[in-house]
């Protein structure tokens, strides 16, 4: 077999990890007296490889090379090759012995290092070899030694036909080895590095799906050898890189997650390293912080092992950064400035070297210098960036993928240094001209790129904004309504920067009065704001994505109703702001969507996507579990993304049946309209210039909008402000027994007062006039109609039910003359609450916990659980009466019992966590030194079908985290979402003897005329205020207007 032989063409590529394979670097021309230490290196890799096919050796071939490796001058290799030259020829071709001769002859050529004639004389023997047992060896023999050639000339001289014919070599080894064959595995190695190497050189997508192949053929031989696992890893990885197939990149983790586990300590290092990187891959694809942080931890312990590659140090600087953003902990920030200067301080970094460790640096000191990060920039700060990223580009080599990305950052940064100075023209055009060429380059299209043109116009059209209001002589006005366009319309594999060119768009239209074009605008943007999460996601993850982005979500979408409005377009408003509120809340009440309907049609359909959604359901906050394994964290991860696509595709299957295009897709306005609400529905619309009203069952069928112009979200803000300020100062953080002592005095009172009255002149009293609603005649002996408040923003945290003027005592100045108010998240939420079918009554649940370790005792609790319990029995109705106080009443058996009845009262200590409002909870029993909690997260994931009612006395149960307002993150919210319809819950702490008086009076107006009626809360609730305000005065807001009503 001549060497053209080996011409095997293949058209392929790219470029990934370095792996090493057999070092097989020669040194050509030695003579017989030179061969000291690289002869030895020579023979040490050749025995190896000739003894994995012993068969083909006789006694006496395996002795000569043993003593050849303990004696390297024990005989002239010139003489050996001679004689092997010799006795080949003496043999006919197709003689038996000729071809191991020949063979022979290609070994010792190859200690000589005469690399060309080795190749050749192994190629000549293969031509030569019978093919019997022992000629089957020789050609094993004989291919893999081509092959860790052909590999090594490769890895020396870079010429791609080499990797071609020593891959060929390597396949054609295999072939030739049965599957249970010995030293199989090591074969495979050879092969794989060679297949990882070639990917590296072309990309090529035929090497991509052997890569994968091949490395799942390597793990089936021996699955706890740590090097398979490896390689299958990379080769996971690469696939994923190609194809963008999230399942390719969790099995990748898991691969090297074994490799680690099965490694020996030596190569621990590299396959940690590895692991971080495929942590690193995978939050691109799902943005999840969790990863960022794993890559982190996985490259701290690589360190453990030794020092670890520049490469991973890239990485780690890269992870630095995504946890920075993530979680605005100074620590990240201050750790990657320091380890990017240390490592720039290296002089012998190469050009490109450089470039990888100034581009992340350059983020995350762009981080630093982001306006939702810091109120003002420091003009050195924002240098230094400037600088760096300029320092990027100029090391940037022309090759270099994703070559958008250092422009992009420093377009950025140079449209916040813009904003600070005084610019001049000469720095505008600096600024346009770089973000000019972001753009340009954005356009190549490469596996590796993280930056598309989406990403790249938004940060050029601020630059153009700011260019033509300072100079607006520049005639750079259209360029920059196009970029904007642009930004919003062209496709992009990030549905953020889409909504962040939307916005921009609509921003510009909005100036120059194109209403029009800003709806266009807003469309699109109401559109990205659906994808922003992924149901994938932990509850805990997805809420974290909303909560840190820069663009305020929130009042982009009550800008895009005000326009809809503005327009004459409300059903449209009131659309785009159910789309946009409580998102995530919104996913998971899809998961609970009856799937009857779909029975009756497509009955296997519909029992999968209740399987499905079920365990999604419950596995919703699995990240919150305390005490899980690091291995079972990732596999309930996977798990959740597989059953995430997996729902996808399911609900995609049911939306292409007839009747149910719309099926789980949100609601129109038309639905909202023809609901029977019983009452009106307020949503309050706030953004930053004024308010807008939108009503529903004012009018039937129709909504009414009502402006309220004296009302904006920098007012609500203030109020919001001055309420906080007002609880502070009273002490009001939790139920007390002396938290009534607190309250009383003229500044607080007057403080509340001024709030509730700022409300009434701005919101109420406008609403009121334009509905033409009268006072409620209390003589009348009928109930006042219903208001649901629906607020947005910071106006979610008021108390619209209590607005009023209390300095006076004019008749219909206060809201509770007019309506019985109730509270709901969004409108759909009530719409289908109204629209359920209520299950039958199975009882009430009480939990008292008068003495929590840790807490400031509340005695009350007893007596206010005492006379609800008492209400209930001597009501005279037949119904389960359970009662959890405590050392009872552990969160295990208060679940428990919130299935088993229908209606709960919770008397005891509540936690509302500001930073983390998931982990807010009611603090019951269980831990003799602090109380275990109940946390919101347990309560959420109930889907209880069986609830129907529950009355929350304590503190801050209704109040939820202001960087979360349009998501409705309260305890209130948690019960809602575990199915009851109905909730009483408090704004703020309740004065412990107040509670009792409340709670006696809501059950007994419920438990009248011979029924349980969870229907009547809102009025019972209205009725119990109006006496307590008879009791203690009206003026004595903490007695009264902590409680709130939620749902129907």
């Amino acid at each position: 077999m001549s060497d053209q032989n080996f011409s095997h063409r293949h058209s392929d590529g790219e470029s990934e990890d370095e792996v090493n394979g057999l070092d097989l670097r020669r040194v050509s021309g030695a003579q017989d007296s030179e061969i000291d230490s690289a002869l030895s290196l020579k023979v040490d890799n050749l025995v190896p490889r000739l003894s994995m096919f012993p068969e083909a050796l006789t006694p006496y071939e395996r002795t000569f090379l043993l003593s050849l490796q303990r004696d390297r001058n024990m005989c002239s290799l010139d003489k050996l090759i001679t004689l092997c030259e010799f006795a080949s020829s003496h043999y006919p071709d197709g003689h038996p012995l000729k071809g191991g001769y020949l063979a022979q002859l290609g070994s010792v050529l190859e200690i000589k290092g005469s690399e060309d004639e080795a190749i050749g004389a192994y190629g000549r023997a293969l031509d030569d070899i019978v093919v019997d047992s022992i000629g089957l060896s020789l050609i094993r023999i004989c291919f893999s030694s081509i092959g860790a050639l052909l590999k090594g000339r490769y890895d020396r001289l870079g010429e791609a036909d080499d990797l071609h014919k020593a891959i060929w070599a390597q396949e054609m080894c295999i072939a030739c080895t049965a599957a249970d064959g010995e030293n199989l595995d090591k074969i495979y190695r050879s092969l794989l590095n060679s297949l990882v190497a070639r990917w590296i050189l072309l990309r090529d997508e035929e090497d991509v799906d052997r890569l994968l192949s091949r490395a799942e053929e390597a793990t089936t031989l021996n699955a706890s050898d740590g090097e398979f696992q490896y390689h299958l890893g990379i080769a996971l990885r690469t696939s994923y890189q190609h194809h963008r197939t999230l399942v390719l990149i969790d099995r990748a983790i898991l691969a090297m997650q074994r490799a680690v586990s099965c490694s020996m300590p030596h190569d621990r290092m590299e396959m940690l390293t590895e692991l971080a990187n495929n942590y690193y891959h995978r939050f691109y694809s799902v943005e999840d912080p969790s990863d960022a942080s794993a890559c982190i931890k996985y490259l701290e312990q690589a360190m453990e092992y030794g020092k670890i590659s520049f490469k991973a140090h890239t990485l780690l600087l890269e992870c630095l950064h995504i946890v920075f953003f993530a979680t605005d902990d100074v620590q990240y920030y201050e750790r990657a400035c320091s380890m990017g200067e240390t490592l720039l301080a290296d002089d012998s970094l190469s050009n490109i070297q450089r470039y990888k460790v100034l581009v992340p640096l350059g983020n995350i000191l762009l981080r630093s210098c982001w306006p939702s990060w810091t109120l003002s920039p420091d003009p050195r700060q924002l240098e230094k960036c400037i600088q760096t990223l300029e320092c990027a580009i100029e090391c940037m080599p022309p090759e270099q993928p994703n070559r958008a990305r250092p422009y992009h950052l420093l377009t950025q940064a140079l449209s916040i240094q813009l904003q600070i100075g005084t610019p001049t023209v000469s720095e505008f055009e600096y600024a346009v001209s770089i973000g000019r060429k972001g753009v340009e380059l954005a356009t190549e299209k490469t596996e590796l790129n993280t930056i598309d043109q989406t990403d790249c116009l938004p940060p050029l059209g601020n630059i153009l904004s700011h260019y033509e209001r300072a100079f607006p002589q520049s005639r750079v006005h259209e360029e920059k309504v196009l970029v904007f366009r642009q930004a919003a319309q062209l496709p992009s594999r990030s549905h953020y920067s889409r909504l962040s060119g939307a916005i921009r768009w609509a921003d510009h239209c909005f100036g120059m009065q194109d209403w029009e074009g800003c709806f266009d605008a807003y469309t699109i943007a109401m559109e990205c704001m659906q994808h922003l999460t992924w149901l994938g996601l932990s509850v805990v993850q997805q809420y974290r994505v909303i909560s840190t982005r820069d663009i305020p979500i929130d009042l982009a979408a009550n800008h895009a109703a005000h326009i809809a409005v503005h327009l004459g377009r409300s059903g449209v408003a009131l659309e785009w702001i159910e789309q946009c509120r409580s998102i995530v809340w919104r996913r998971v009440l899809n998961l609970r969507v009856s799937m009857d309907a779909l029975a009756g049609v497509e009955p296997t359909l519909a029992r999968r996507l209740g399987e499905v959604s079920d365990l999604l359901q419950k596995g919703a906050y699995f990240d919150l579990r305390p005490g899980m394994e690091e291995g079972s964290l990732e596999m309930r991860k996977q798990q959740r993304h597989r059953l995430a696509e997996e729902w996808e595709d399911l609900v995609a299957q049911t939306r292409s049946l007839p009747g149910f295009t719309d099926f789980l897709k949100p609601k129109g306005a038309a639905y909202f309209t023809s609901c029977e609400f019983g009452g009106m529905v307020v949503l309050l619309n706030v953004y930053n210039m004024s308010c807008d009203a939108i009503v529903l069952g004012s009018n039937k069928g129709k909504l009414v909008v009502c402006p309220l112009e004296q009302m904006n979200e920098e007012l609500a803000t203030t109020l919001q402000t001055r309420l906080r300020e007002t609880l502070q100062e009273s002490g009001r953080h939790s139920r007390d027994a002396r938290a009534s002592q607190a309250w009383y005095g003229h500044d607080r009172q007057d403080g509340m007062s001024k709030v509730l009255s700022v409300l009434w002149t701005t919101i109420v009293k406008p609403l009121f006039d334009f509905l033409d609603l009268k006072p409620h005649g209390s003589s009348s002996g009928s109930d006042p109609p219903r208001l649901w408040w629906c607020p947005t923003g910071h106006l979610s945290f008021l108390p619209l039910h209590a607005a009023g003027l209390y300095d006076t005592a004019e008749r219909g100045t206060k809201v509770y003359e007019y309506v019985a108010s109730s509270y709901t998240p969004t409108v759909g939420f009530l719409a289908d609450i109204i629209n359920q079918r209520s299950e039958e009554f199975s009882g009430l649940l009480t939990v008292c916990q008068p003495h929590t370790p840790g807490q400031n005792p509340i005695p009350k609790t007893e007596d206010e659980v005492c006379s609800v319990v008492q209400v209930a029995v001597e009501s005279g109705l037949a119904m389960d009466i359970t009662s959890l106080d405590n050392n009872d009443a552990t969160p295990e058996a208060v679940l428990s019992g919130m299935v088993e009845h229908s209606w709960i009262h919770l008397a005891c200590h509540a936690r509302q966590d500001p930073t983390q409002p998931l982990e807010s909870a009611f603090m019951l029993a269980g831990d003799p030194k602090e109380g275990r909690p109940l946390k919101l997260t347990e309560i959420a994931e109930r889907a209880n079908r069986n609830a129907d009612f529950a009355f929350l006395s304590a503190c801050q149960t209704a109040t939820g985290d202001v960087s979360l307002s349009e998501e409705s993150v309260h305890l209130a919210a948690g019960m809602l979402m575990a199915g009851y319809r109905r909730v009483i819950a408090t704004m703020w702490a309740v004065n412990d003897s107040d509670a009792p008086i409340i709670a006696e009076m809501v059950y007994k107006h419920m438990l009248s005329d011979g029924k349980a009626d969870s229907g009547k809360s809102c009025l019972a609730l209205h009725h119990a205020t109006a006496s307590m305000r008879q009791k203690v005065g009206e003026k004595n807001f903490m007695s009264w207007v902590p409680f709130i009503h939620f749902g129907a």
